[in-house]
């Protein structure tokens, strides 16, 4: 057994080397774009002239038309682009953080991810129930 007192014992400590280096990458990265994307919505609306106080409601969130939404360069594709890269950040971060703790045999920990990535899964579906 290894007494040296600089030596990290917790769970996971030192689990995966390098997957704090891939996931601030990707938080990173995700920000970016994220950042990007909202960047790009608020020029295109400011180009077209389009108060977003004007309108009564907001346009509906509907994960399928943002695809369609971008190729035909519409203002509000690119912040719900934006929106749904903020929000999927986090989820990318738990599940890269699953899989390395899975490549290194740390069960327990991919475990909790598991736990964390049902509780977002449930929230969001809950979410959807509240909608409609």
């Amino acid at each position: 057994m290894d007494r040296r007192p600089d030596v990290d014992r917790r769970p996971g400590a030192g689990a995966a080397p390098g997957l704090e280096i891939i996931i601030a990458r990707l938080m990173t990265v995700g920000t970016y774009v994220a950042i990007g994307f909202v960047l790009l919505g608020v020029a295109g609306m400011l180009l077209t002239a389009v108060d977003p106080l004007d309108h009564g409601t907001p346009p509906a969130f509907d994960l399928g038309r943002i695809p369609g939404d971008l190729l035909a360069l519409r203002p509000e594709g690119f912040l719900w682009a934006g929106l749904v890269v903020v929000m999927g950040i986090p989820i990318g971060r738990v599940i890269v953080a699953g899989v390395g703790f899975l490549r290194v045999g740390e069960r327990r920990l991919a475990a909790i991810s598991l736990a964390v990535l049902l509780v977002v899964l449930a929230a969001i579906l809950a979410a959807q129930g509240l909608e409609g």
